[in-house]
């Protein structure tokens, strides 16, 4: 008999927390993941600070672009080409290094970071 009520209070409390999950994440959705806008911010490359725009809509990332940087010309080519469209793709900052490139990725990684912060701050 105890055995049946703590199983059916053990399903009254999973059934509960799902509704109050279940609701949570619709307020979430309904008010979007990002503040509209475009951000900028800068992080330490090989050759000096990478600065990226990005523009966001309400629910993802729209572009991001590379607004100066003193990277090493043919060995950071591809990162700063690449790493961008990646982000995009993924629709997030945690995306893999371009080998050889890997302090270009990373800058420019982290500055695209930034930017989500600061997008998703209220």
């Amino acid at each position: 008999m105890k055995a049946m009520k703590f199983l059916s209070m053990a399903a009254i409390c999973i059934f509960g927390s799902a509704l109050l999950l279940s609701g949570c994440s619709e307020s979430v959705k309904s008010s979007g993941v990002y503040q509209p806008g475009t951000y900028t911010a800068s992080a330490e490359g090989y050759g000096g600070d990478v600065t990226v725009e990005v523009k966001f809509d309400s629910e993802s990332i729209l572009s991001v672009t590379i607004l100066d940087q003193n990277e090493t010309e043919r060995v950071s080519d591809r990162a700063l080409e690449e790493i961008p469209e990646r982000i995009v793709e993924a629709q997030t900052s945690e995306v893999d290094a371009i080998t050889s490139a890997t302090v270009t990725s990373d800058a420019i990684k982290t500055a695209v970071t930034d930017c989500i912060r600061q997008a998703t701050q209220e």
